[in-house]
């Protein structure tokens, strides 16, 4: 049996914490003064006190851009998350660097790599840019969708065969996340076999709002799929 860790993301209330520690949430986002409008951004002092908040045995990722490297690493200071998830526009040399100075604060970094579902793909390509990532030095590559006005948290799948070829390319977890929701995560799982799942928008039931029961409805499938 496979152990498929399940992360939600864009924690933005102290009773959301709550509903994922009890649903079997294995780690909780929260998205840290993104440089772009998102419902789930909160500010370092917020994000601070709800990381406290977060129990023993489950995870707190700080989510936020890298392209400022300094900026980043004052976040991680001020924040102090188990994991740093860069998920902006930073290129080789920014998580390189950022990776190099976690390594001395004992922080994972998780980088994410945004695919438009906006435009085609060229599968090959987009296969040799995820994968470049993993010289960089991270500790798990993570695949989400974006759109125009969206650059995450989308509600929309990227392509579970495009997931499926960078996961078996790869040395280090890869984890899953674009569109994910109780109802299609099954066959997410089923397609790809990533490490872990990372959702967002598909257990809300309004922006920045956990729905109780599409958490533990996800945890759940997650869960029976693997056994």
């Amino acid at each position: 049996m496979i152990f498929m860790r399940v992360k939600v993301c864009g924690i933005t209330r102290d009773v959301d914490i709550t509903v994922c520690v009890n649903a079997g949430v294995d780690a909780l986002g929260f998205v840290v003064e993104y440089p772009r409008p998102v419902p789930w951004n909160i500010d370092r002092e917020k994000a601070r006190g709800l990381v406290l908040k977060v129990p023993p045995y489950v995870s707190s990722v700080l989510v936020t851009s890298g392209k400022d490297v300094n900026r980043a690493v004052e976040l991680v200071g001020c924040v102090m998350p188990d994991v740093l998830q860069l998920h902006g526009d930073e290129g080789e040399e920014e998580t390189r660097e950022v990776v190099g100075l976690m390594r001395g604060e004992g922080v994972k970094v998780v980088k994410a790599v945004s695919i438009d579902v906006d435009k085609a793909l060229i599968m090959n390509e987009l296969v040799k840019k995820t994968l470049s990532f993993q010289d960089c030095g991270v500790d798990a590559l993570l695949l989400d969708s974006r759109t125009d006005n969206m650059p995450a948290g989308t509600g929309v799948p990227i392509s579970w065969e495009v997931a499926k070829r960078v996961r078996e390319g790869l040395g280090i977890p890869m984890i899953l996340a674009g569109g994910l929701n109780p109802w299609n995560i099954r066959e997410a799982i089923r397609c790809v076999r990533p490490y872990g799942v990372d959702v967002i928008s598909g257990v809300e039931g309004s922006p920045g709002v956990k729905d109780p029961e599409k958490v533990r409805a996800l945890v759940k499938a997650c869960r029976e799929e693997l056994q």
